[in-house]
Protein backbone atom coordinates (compact mmCIF):
# COMPACT_ATOMS: atom_id res chain seq x y z
CA UNK A 1 0.00 0.00 0.00
CA UNK A 2 1.38 3.37 -1.12
CA UNK A 3 0.67 6.76 -0.04
CA UNK A 4 0.78 9.00 2.74
CA UNK A 5 -1.92 10.07 6.00
CA UNK A 6 -3.17 12.69 4.40
CA UNK A 7 -4.09 10.70 1.14
CA UNK A 8 -8.40 10.27 1.98
CA UNK A 9 -9.56 6.37 1.65
CA UNK A 10 -11.57 5.49 -1.30
CA UNK A 11 -15.48 5.42 -0.44
CA UNK A 12 -18.60 3.99 -2.03
CA UNK A 13 -20.18 6.41 -4.58
CA UNK A 14 -23.39 7.44 -2.52
CA UNK A 15 -22.20 7.31 0.98
CA UNK A 16 -23.22 10.12 2.60
CA UNK A 17 -20.24 11.93 4.22
CA UNK A 18 -20.95 12.75 8.16
CA UNK A 19 -19.55 16.16 9.98
CA UNK A 20 -17.45 16.04 13.03
CA UNK A 21 -18.05 17.87 16.17
CA UNK A 22 -16.07 20.72 14.68
CA UNK A 23 -18.90 21.09 11.86
CA UNK A 24 -16.25 19.88 9.39
CA UNK A 25 -16.66 16.83 6.88
CA UNK A 26 -15.01 13.88 8.33
CA UNK A 27 -12.50 11.89 6.34
CA UNK A 28 -11.84 7.63 6.31
CA UNK A 29 -9.19 5.74 8.28
CA UNK A 30 -8.11 2.53 8.73
CA UNK A 31 -7.28 1.10 12.29
CA UNK A 32 -3.66 -0.09 13.21
CA UNK A 33 -5.27 -1.82 16.62
CA UNK A 34 -5.38 -4.98 17.05
CA UNK A 35 -8.95 -5.25 18.61
CA UNK A 36 -10.26 -3.74 14.94
CA UNK A 37 -7.42 -3.88 12.68
CA UNK A 38 -8.04 -2.48 9.26
CA UNK A 39 -11.69 -1.56 10.39
CA UNK A 40 -12.55 1.77 8.34
CA UNK A 41 -14.22 4.42 10.28
CA UNK A 42 -15.05 8.30 10.21
CA UNK A 43 -12.81 10.81 11.92
CA UNK A 44 -12.24 14.76 11.80
CA UNK A 45 -10.41 15.57 8.78
CA UNK A 46 -8.57 17.95 10.66
CA UNK A 47 -6.79 14.95 12.67
CA UNK A 48 -4.28 13.61 10.19
CA UNK A 49 -2.56 11.16 13.12
CA UNK A 50 -1.39 11.59 16.80
CA UNK A 51 2.01 13.21 17.02
CA UNK A 52 4.12 11.65 19.72
CA UNK A 53 5.48 12.80 22.91
CA UNK A 54 9.01 14.77 21.80
CA UNK A 55 7.23 15.93 18.70
CA UNK A 56 4.57 17.97 20.69
CA UNK A 57 7.54 18.88 22.82
CA UNK A 58 9.83 20.26 20.16
CA UNK A 59 6.70 21.71 18.44
CA UNK A 60 7.52 20.01 15.28
CA UNK A 61 3.53 18.94 14.88
CA UNK A 62 0.16 20.69 15.33
CA UNK A 63 -1.41 20.17 18.54
CA UNK A 64 -4.06 18.11 18.48
CA UNK A 65 -7.53 19.01 17.39
CA UNK A 66 -10.42 20.19 19.84
CA UNK A 67 -12.48 17.67 17.83
CA UNK A 68 -12.68 13.73 18.70
CA UNK A 69 -14.90 12.46 16.40
CA UNK A 70 -14.80 8.91 15.58
CA UNK A 71 -17.23 6.72 14.13
CA UNK A 72 -16.84 2.92 13.13
CA UNK A 73 -17.93 2.49 9.73
CA UNK A 74 -16.73 -1.69 9.77
CA UNK A 75 -17.74 -3.27 12.53
CA UNK A 76 -16.35 -7.05 12.01
CA UNK A 77 -12.62 -7.67 10.86
CA UNK A 78 -12.60 -9.17 7.34
CA UNK A 79 -11.52 -12.68 7.92
CA UNK A 80 -7.89 -11.86 5.56
CA UNK A 81 -7.16 -9.04 8.24
CA UNK A 82 -7.77 -11.52 10.65
CA UNK A 83 -5.36 -13.94 9.39
CA UNK A 84 -3.06 -11.31 8.53
CA UNK A 85 -3.06 -10.16 12.26
CA UNK A 86 -2.32 -13.39 13.18
CA UNK A 87 0.60 -13.74 11.02
CA UNK A 88 2.10 -10.23 12.27
CA UNK A 89 1.61 -11.23 16.13
CA UNK A 90 2.96 -14.56 15.01
CA UNK A 91 6.34 -13.38 13.64
CA UNK A 92 6.60 -10.76 16.95
CA UNK A 93 6.31 -13.17 19.04
CA UNK A 94 9.27 -15.71 16.75
CA UNK A 95 11.23 -12.18 17.17
CA UNK A 96 10.82 -12.11 21.02
CA UNK A 97 11.53 -15.99 21.50
CA UNK A 98 14.59 -15.46 19.32
CA UNK A 99 16.11 -12.80 20.86
CA UNK A 100 15.27 -14.10 24.20
CA UNK A 101 17.22 -17.41 23.05
CA UNK A 102 20.26 -14.92 21.68
CA UNK A 103 20.48 -13.32 25.01
CA UNK A 104 20.45 -16.48 26.78
CA UNK A 105 23.12 -17.78 24.57
CA UNK A 106 25.09 -14.32 25.01
CA UNK A 107 24.59 -14.74 28.50
CA UNK A 108 25.87 -18.36 28.60
CA UNK A 109 28.94 -17.44 26.20
CA UNK A 110 29.91 -14.57 28.59
CA UNK A 111 29.73 -17.12 31.50
CA UNK A 112 32.17 -19.13 29.60
CA UNK A 113 34.56 -16.83 28.75
CA UNK A 114 34.69 -15.61 32.35
CA UNK A 115 35.13 -18.79 33.86
CA UNK A 116 37.51 -19.05 31.51
CA UNK A 117 39.37 -15.92 32.47
CA UNK A 118 38.95 -17.37 36.28
CA UNK A 119 40.45 -20.50 35.58
CA UNK A 120 43.59 -19.14 33.70
CA UNK A 121 43.92 -16.13 36.59
CA UNK A 122 44.05 -19.17 39.37
CA UNK A 123 46.52 -21.31 37.14
CA UNK A 124 48.94 -18.53 37.01
CA UNK A 125 48.24 -17.58 40.58
CA UNK A 126 49.25 -21.59 41.35
CA UNK A 127 52.73 -21.23 39.18
CA UNK A 128 53.61 -17.98 41.09
CA UNK A 129 52.87 -19.62 44.54
CA UNK A 130 55.13 -22.69 43.48
CA UNK A 131 57.88 -20.51 42.02
CA UNK A 132 58.20 -18.57 45.45
CA UNK A 133 57.97 -21.77 47.14
CA UNK A 134 60.90 -22.53 45.27
CA UNK A 135 62.79 -19.67 45.69
CA UNK A 136 62.25 -19.57 49.76
CA UNK A 137 63.60 -23.51 49.96
CA UNK A 138 66.56 -22.05 47.64
CA UNK A 139 67.35 -18.90 50.18
CA UNK A 140 66.42 -21.44 52.72
CA UNK A 141 69.52 -23.88 51.47
CA UNK A 142 71.81 -21.01 51.30
CA UNK A 143 71.54 -19.91 54.68
CA UNK A 144 71.37 -23.26 55.96
CA UNK A 145 75.32 -23.51 54.07
CA UNK A 146 76.60 -20.36 52.55
CA UNK A 147 79.52 -21.93 51.47
CA UNK A 148 77.12 -23.57 48.75
CA UNK A 149 77.82 -20.86 46.44
CA UNK A 150 81.26 -21.06 46.20
CA UNK A 151 81.40 -24.26 45.62
CA UNK A 152 78.66 -24.48 42.72
CA UNK A 153 76.88 -26.64 45.19
CA UNK A 154 73.74 -25.14 43.97
CA UNK A 155 70.68 -26.72 46.24
CA UNK A 156 68.82 -29.86 44.87
CA UNK A 157 65.07 -27.66 44.81
CA UNK A 158 66.39 -24.88 42.01
CA UNK A 159 68.14 -28.10 39.99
Amino acid sequence: MTGNAFDPLPLLSGVLVPTCFCSDPCKVAKSDAEDTYRQRYWMCSNFAFEPTLRQRRINKMTPLPLCDFEQWIDTEIKPEDKEEMQEMLRGKTEKKETMKKRCREEAAEKEHKEEEERRRVAGNREEKEKKLERARRAKAAIKENPDALRKGNWPRCTQ
